[in-house]
């Protein structure tokens, strides 16, 4: 039975080590340059978004993130929509943009021995970052004050939507809860959520800056700490005008009240999206120089924007009472031109910023300047082929930040991490296998078949 154990084992090993070496191979011919983070390791117990959100920024940077998933199910990424099956192998685009460049572990945290593996990789990370309901970590005993006993200078993130304190701080909560609860939601007229999880990922970059932040402190002191990272406090920190009128206008005697938000700002002119005959345009000014370069463009007709006492001077048409002034004459311009792109050529032509209201497919297969900017580059994704992916909005001169490699598979890193990682012998690990402590998809099985197969020549 041990002979057998061990060729077992003795096999995985070997397979694990071609698809390190393969993949190694493509790394090295695609040069990616060590980013910022490199040398950092992070243990990622997120799911959904907002905490994936901010691991994917981490594993960008070049810190090596470790993703610890739900026993045999997986994080709850793999499961959403689109769901694609190619070769084979159902994949999820959610997960496949989220998680890319990190190493996937599933291990069952309802084992003593599985809770005994996070514990020896604790003792080895810098970072924890977790977005469970709170609660969740502390059944677990996985909480910032037991993981302090384990690793004392660890730097633990938690996200969620109210808090780890405060009165709401038991609710559960999605990034629409935190639109409504932050106020946003309540600024427009119609009252509707963003169109992307505003919530979520404003969070996760807050969690990743005050984690960078707690590097540098703990560089300096040797210390850890805890950070509690709340959504509904990342998005009422944005309100750019509504909190600072309320309580400008309050200590001066009368509380300020925005009006409701449209498709055009309420308080500033022109700033906001004008529909043309094909489609519609963003255009915006805030500031003097530009304004008679706009009304020359609007032509004639609109002269008269340059003498009436409502349009005359900045802060007149920055008004409540006067934007919407503005916004009727700027709307009628851009829809009596032939097209939001010819109104686009005239006003970029005088210098004035506007932009047309791009399309998903556009921005996905040919716009020039998000091609330029490297942020849609293609990748290899085993068993899809070359995809185009995100690229990293962070630009460094010298510690690039991009993608470091494909989306894992479930499990797919249990004995590259724990062997390399953690010094576990083969014996040890196919036990933890048997015991049900550990899981891997059966994708692993055919990947370096599938790498091998993909491989640049």
């Amino acid at each position: 039975m041990r002979s057998s154990l061990k060729s077992v084992s003795g096999e995985r090993v070997l397979r694990l080590a071609l698809i390190k070496m393969i993949f190694e191979e493509i790394v090295n011919m695609e040069k990616i340059k060590p980013g910022p983070l490199t040398g950092i390791t992070v243990l990622d117990f997120t799911w959904v978004l907002a905490g994936p959100h901010a691991t994917m920024a981490l594993a960008d940077m070049g810190a090596n993130v470790f993703k610890v998933e739900a026993y045999t199910r997986g994080t709850h990424e793999r499961w959403q929509p689109l769901q694609v099956e190619k070769n084979g192998v159902t994949q999820s685009s959610y997960h496949i943009h989220l998680n890319r460049g990190e190493k996937s572990l599933c291990i069952n945290l309802k084992d003593p021995k599985g809770i005994q593996v996070v514990h020896d990789l604790i003792k080895k990370c810098d970072i924890l970052v977790e977005n469970f309901a709170p609660g969740v970590m502390d059944r677990l005993k996985l909480d910032y004050d037991s993981i302090k006993k384990i690793k004392n200078d660890i730097i633990y993130c938690s996200v969620s939507a109210f808090g780890h304190w405060g009165p709401n701080c038991h609710k559960p909560g999605y990034d629409v809860i935190a639109q409504a609860a932050s106020g946003w939601v309540g600024l427009t007229e119609q009252k509707i959520p963003a169109p992307i999880a505003i919530g979520d990922t404003t969070a996760a970059m807050h969690a990743c800056t005050a984690v960078l932040a707690a590097l540098y402190h703990r560089m300096i002191s040797g210390e850890g700490q805890n950070i509690d990272i709340s959504m509904v406090d990342c998005l009422f920190s944005l309100h750019e005008t509504s909190f600072p009128f309320y309580w400008t206008g309050e200590a001066a005697g009368s509380p300020g009240i925005t009006p409701l938000m449209g498709k055009q700002s309420s308080t500033s002119a022109p700033y906001g999206i004008y529909s043309g005959k094909n489609g519609a345009i963003a255009i915006a000014i805030l500031t003097e120089a530009r304004w008679p370069e706009l009304v020359d463009v609007m032509g004639p007709g609109y002269e008269w924007l340059k003498t009436d006492p409502r349009t005359l001077r900045i802060t007149d048409r920055c008004s409540t009472k006067n934007a919407r002034v503005v916004h009727k004459a700027l709307e009628s311009w851009v829809m009596s031109q032939d097209s939001v792109e010819e109104a686009e050529r005239k006003l970029e032509a005088a210098g004035v910023p506007c932009s047309r209201v791009k399309t998903i497919e556009e921005l996905a297969t040919t716009d020039d300047h998000i091609g330029a900017r490297e942020m849609r580059q293609e990748k290899f994704q085993p068993f899809l082929g070359p995809m185009k992916m995100f690229g990293s909005p962070m630009k460094f001169s010298l510690t690039p930040s991009g993608i470091q490699g494909y989306a894992p598979f479930l499990g797919e890193h249990n004995r590259e991490v724990l062997s390399r990682f953690l010094g576990y012998s083969p014996e040890k690990i196919e036990s933890l296998y048997g015991d049900k402590v550990l899981h891997e998809g059966p994708e692993v099985e055919k990947l370096a078949e599938e790498i091998a197969k993909n491989e640049p020549h």
